[in-house]
């Protein structure tokens, strides 16, 4: 199969050609996700965290006496964390009634070979191939702002990852001056919001480091929209550009954030969506960014999603995709078929001593 005009052979189930095929003319639209955590390959299945870019404040060289060696600065307060990695797949199956329908769709075709039977054959198994492909990104976007919005601390039990529960859980070593709360919860519209920013900024200055992003979710910056003391410092801007008197956007309280602090500090909104189920079979939709949750980091990107290719036992059947793979199972008593993906990988927080981790609902970590 070479593209959509040249659908899947009616003689057969799905091969690594047909599945291949589908993926390069129906690719993945970039996310979020993938500027702060971008997808990086391993040749193992261990992890570890690096500190090459430095996220301090400019710091004066130190002077030489003659004949001195140059003295070499430490990444202060940066451990090395490791770990290993998460294998997670998910599937979809055609009984005998399915197959039956798509062997009716290849016969049809087969019979008048024109565009429109084509596209119906073609969406009949692209839908399952999509459904894989979505799961599997859904699973990167939950572990990678899982952990950045838990301050880089998360446990897998029964209740939130049913297969993954025997996974060591992750804890970085973030310093106790990285994690705070707020006086007063940020879903009230008298939080001063831009003072805790301040705090937060001030601390940091303090400790040689700097903050210009501020990750939440979507559902706590609505909250930050229809704040009092936002809405104040944002009016002027939003009744001269805008005209209106709706609750700022991101743009118009970033824009007039860099007014106010005189530096370059921006919300980052995680509007991501996703389903999980749990082990009892409950399926629950949620933003996977905590809620009550702000982190400050020093630049958007965080770290990487590391992921460790997993072998291809039959060549003809799967195939890579991003991280992971696809493939088809099929056996004939009874019919049945599974389009399949399977992947191995877990993200990585490279920039975990150089982030504040902010309790905005006014509970404590």
């Amino acid at each position: 199969m070479k593209g959509q005009s040249q659908p899947v052979s009616p003689a057969a189930m799905l091969t690594a050609d047909d599945i291949r095929a589908w993926y390069q003319d129906n690719p993945l639209a970039l996310g979020t996700v993938d500027t702060i955590c971008p997808l990086e390959e391993s040749d193992s299945d261990k992890w570890e965290t690096v500190s090459n870019v430095s996220y301090l404040l400019n710091e004066a060289a130190n002077p030489l006496s003659q004949h001195a060696s140059i003295p070499v600065a430490g990444r202060e307060g940066y451990q090395t964390v490791m770990g290993g990695m998460a294998e997670f797949g998910a599937g979809r199956e055609m009984d005998s009634r399915d197959l039956e329908k798509f062997e009716k769709l290849k016969m049809k075709l087969a019979k008048t070979p024109n565009a429109a039977n084509a596209q119906a054959l073609i969406d009949y198994y692209g839908a399952d191939l999509r459904y894989v492909r979505t799961a599997m990104q859904a699973e990167r976007m939950y572990l990678t702002y899982a952990l950045l919005s838990s301050a880089c601390n998360i446990g897998f039990v029964a209740s939130n990852s049913p297969y993954m529960q025997g996974i060591t859980a992750m804890q970085y070593p973030v310093a106790a001056y990285q994690k705070d709360v707020v006086t007063t919860e940020w879903s009230n519209s008298g939080a001063l919001i831009l003072d805790d920013i301040q705090s937060a900024i001030d601390l940091f200055t303090s400790k040689g480091k700097m903050l210009t992003k501020i990750k939440i979710n979507s559902t706590w910056f609505n909250y930050v929209r229809k704040n009092t003391q936002i809405q104040k410092y944002c009016a002027t801007m939003v009744q001269n550009l805008f005209t209106t008197q709706a609750p700022p956007t991101v743009e118009a309280i970033n824009t007039m954030m860099a007014d106010y602090f005189g530096q370059d500090i921006q919300f980052e909104v995680i509007k991501e969506s996703i389903t999980r189920v749990s082990g009892d079979g409950t399926k629950v939709t949620a933003n996977p960014f905590a809620n009550g949750v702000a982190v400050f980091t020093a630049a958007t990107q965080v770290g990487r999603f590391v992921w460790n290719p997993l072998y291809i036992l039959d060549p003809a059947k799967e195939v890579y995709e991003s991280f992971f793979t696809v493939g088809n199972y099929m056996k004939t008593d009874p019919s049945y078929n599974k389009i399949y993906a399977k992947g191995k990988g877990f993200p990585v927080i490279d920039t975990y001593d150089s982030n504040f981790y902010l309790k905005i609902d006014a509970v404590a970590w």
